[in-house]
């Protein structure tokens, strides 16, 4: 009887353990799927043969994820400014803010040399997110809605150059003896992170960053109609690129208020 009792119990033991196990991997693959990263190539938009269904398509697919990378500089600027409220309040700031300020400024491009008045008001003005509505008119500008060559084989949205052999897809109409390529990005979410960090760094979008900086000291809306103005190098043709930005960024808000609206009847 004894040996018999062990057996079942045995049995029952092996029997709650793969219960157990398969509860345990369900959970795992529902939590893979929540977390992963949904982000890693277009869907393919060239397949809508309607523009109005297209651009819908585009921008339900690009807003969280443009979404998603403001929030996580949203998250640096917020330890940024907890780093400037303790300097402004002692004069100086201890090992732990220092490494973290000083993780910042690597990361954006800050001299290492900068005193750290100047670090934080530097950081300040570059640790800020992106207006939705422009990263996605840029987007689709810049990527053909995202049907582009670039955009489908690199997730290339913003036309970014790299310059080191392999880096990237080589255009088809490079001129003989230029080098660059089209950037590779292994996520959509990392190329909108790239284009973030580009308007936040660059020496040529240092009016974006100023204007953008005076709509935070004024505490209005970033606008992006208003920040296109500092997008007057991002292309050679210059005053008509932003003048066609602001105008996309216009019928970008006509659109999206239609699409709320049928929404919600």
């Amino acid at each position: 009887m004894d040996r018999e009792a062990n057996m079942q119990s045995n049995h029952s033991g092996r029997k709650r353990w793969a219960i157990i196990a398969g509860l345990a991997f369900t959970v795992l693959a529902c939590l893979w799927y929540v977390f992963k990263d949904h982000s890693s190539s277009l869907p393919d938009f060239s397949r809508f043969d309607q523009t109005v269904e297209m651009k819908e398509a585009f921008f339900t697919y690009m807003e969280p994820i443009i979404t998603s990378e403001n929030n996580a500089v949203r998250e640096q600027r917020s330890r940024l400014k907890t780093i400037a409220r303790a300097f402004e309040a002692a004069g100086e700031i201890g090992f732990y803010n220092r490494w973290r300020l000083n993780r910042l400024a690597d990361a954006y491009g800050v001299p290492e040399d900068f005193a750290t008045e100047m670090k934080i008001a530097t950081l300040l003005q570059r640790v800020d997110i992106v207006p939705v509505e422009l990263a996605a008119v840029q987007a689709a500008k810049e990527s053909g809605w995202g049907r582009s060559r670039f955009a489908v084989k690199a997730n290339n949205l913003f036309g970014h150059w790299c310059f080191d052999p392999g880096c990237g897809v080589v255009p088809e109409n490079r001129v003989a003896g230029r080098k660059h390529e089209l950037k590779a990005y292994d996520s959509v979410g990392e190329a909108i992170a790239g284009y973030m960090l580009n308007l936040n760094t660059h020496p040529k979008y240092l009016l974006f960053r100023q204007l953008r900086a005076q709509l935070r000291e004024a505490e209005e809306r970033l606008s992006g109609v208003a920040l296109a103005d500092g997008l007057l190098y991002y292309s050679e043709r210059r005053e008509a690129y932003v003048k066609e930005v602001k105008a996309m960024i216009r019928q970008y808000r006509e659109f999206t208020s239609e699409m709320e609206a049928q929404a919600q009847t």
